[in-house]
């Protein structure tokens, strides 16, 4: 039976890398929002609204909600219906969003098959790892700018630049930071009245680690599937 994860935490705790690994360990389809919204602005430059989009996300800020959820619904919904496992590590980042996604969701896979994992981390950490982290510019694959990668140059799954984004300066990451306290944080809530489990996960570990306790809890919860 397929089934959704949701990762959800402050920017920079990592969730992006450990969507990266069970993609590569088991073979779950990640949700790239943020590239999908990329891709959006980028094949309509002429279209007003589309555009405005823009500038809220080129300032840090979070696009609309109803914006947002259509495109994410758009991209899911074959994989749903091919009964691809999905895992989000860029949304829901709003109330509203995360309520139109799960409904979706829900009717999709169904409650039980819906796995929230919160990613606890402090902020001081937080805004450390945001600010050294790289990603590569084909797939925003992550790269922790630890001492055996900062040689790299180029992304070995894509060979694209591997570069620091203009969105994780210290400036836009405080706006980011403030909207996730503000207007991701509060999902929680949505998941727990839909009834979806969630899980706490100390970020401040190693990836190892942090990537042996999610498989553990996957196994745990999902075992058929996994």
């Amino acid at each position: 039976m397929p089934y959704v994860v949701i990762f959800i935490g402050p920017p920079g705790c990592g969730k992006d890398t450990q969507a990266n690994l069970l993609v590569d360990e088991y073979g779950f389809v990640s949700i790239p929002s943020s590239q999908i919204i990329r891709t959006k602005f980028a094949e309509n430059p002429d279209d007003p609204i589309i555009q405005e989009q823009k500038k809220l996300y080129d300032s840090g800020k979070l696009n609309s909600p109803e914006f947002v959820a259509s495109l994410i619904i758009e991209f899911v919904r074959p994989l749903a219906e091919s009964g691809k496992s999905i895992i989000f590590s860029g949304s829901p980042r709003v109330v509203d969003e995360a309520e139109g996604e799960i409904h979706q969701l829900s009717d999709w896979y169904g409650v039980g098959n819906l796995i929230v994992i919160h990613f606890d981390l402090d902020e001081v950490e937080a805004r450390r790892r945001a600010s050294t982290r790289r990603l590569c510019r084909a797939q925003n694959h992550p790269f922790p700018n630890t001492p055996e990668l900062e040689w790299m140059k180029t992304c070995p799954k894509d060979g694209s630049e591997i570069y620091v984004r203009e969105l994780d300066n210290p400036e836009k990451y405080t706006i980011r930071l403030s909207e996730y306290r503000k207007l991701t944080e509060p999902c929680l809530e949505v998941f727990k009245k839909a009834g979806i489990a969630i899980h706490v996960i100390d970020a401040s570990r190693t990836i190892e680690a942090i990537h042996h306790d999610i498989a553990n809890l996957l196994e745990r919860n999902q075992e058929p599937v996994l």
